[in-house]
């Protein structure tokens, strides 16, 4: 169902009561539902415009104006067929290939991202399942750590995962296990798996880049250098074509 405004809403907006309602009615459906439903405009509300607005500009970081003006770019966004959703990321099982343990870590709170990131994971992992896993079962499950915050946004942990559109990984080591503090210098770490898990990602239509400093598989040309990732494998999506 289309989102009818009438007038823009947002920051500097007209924000007529009724265009409000109905933006964070869409807004809530699309499980933005932090924000309070009601017919008013509040900081809480043009946070979430933000957010979304990111979200469909590929960014990592928090951009855009909160303004929703009629018929333009985050409208058309807002009412797409596959607009972002903001949700809990998967747990996963062995039987799809991958486990999330930061829904383990109860002081944590990294669990929130797009549906787009869900999607990508899932299958990701069922590339990986397929084509490495399935030969190697002593191997490690693809382990998703940090993605976003529950209200997306600034955190203090990372610069970027703002937007549900990044997450890390952990490393495998060679007896199956991912424990935290793993780091390719470890003389357990399993790069067999690490660069099965770099193919299934590049594989992947919404995959952007990656970051893990293992000069090896750097040099296969699987992922770049960035500061302070020795010990996970950080990967970014971009968004797919609106489809209206």
């Amino acid at each position: 169902m289309a989102t009818a405004l009438k007038s823009n809403v947002g920051a500097g907006g007209k924000n007529n009561p009724d265009d409000v309602f109905a933006l964070k009615s869409r807004l809530i459906t699309l499980g933005f539902d932090f924000i309070a439903f009601n017919q008013i405009m509040d900081a809480g509300t043009i946070q979430a415009i933000k957010l979304f607005q990111t979200i469909k500009s590929g960014k990592n970081t928090i951009v855009g104006d909160g303004l929703v003006d009629p018929g333009q770019d985050t409208h058309k966004w807002l009412d797409a067929a596959n607009a972002p959703r903001w949700q809990m990321m998967p747990q996963g099982t062995p039987a799809e290939g991958f486990f999330n343990v930061e829904l383990t870590e109860l002081g944590d709170h990294h669990d929130f991202g797009t549906s787009w990131m869900a999607q990508t994971i899932r299958e990701v992992a069922a590339t990986y399942l397929r084509d490495y896993l399935s030969s190697h079962p002593k191997a490690a499950l693809l382990t998703i750590n940090d993605v976003s915050l529950p209200k997306g946004g600034n955190t203090p942990d990372h610069a970027g995962h703002e937007a549900g559109l990044a997450c890390d990984c952990r490393l495998p080591l060679n007896d199956g296990t991912t424990p935290p503090g793993t780091t390719f210098h470890s003389a357990k770490y399993d790069r067999a798996a690490t660069r099965a898990m770099l193919i299934a990602l590049r594989s992947n239509p919404l995959f952007s880049r990656a970051f893990f400093n293992d000069p090896v598989l750097m040099a296969e040309g699987l992922c770049g250098h960035a500061a302070q990732h020795d010990n996970h494998v950080h990967f970014e999506i971009k968004p797919p074509a609106r489809q209206d």
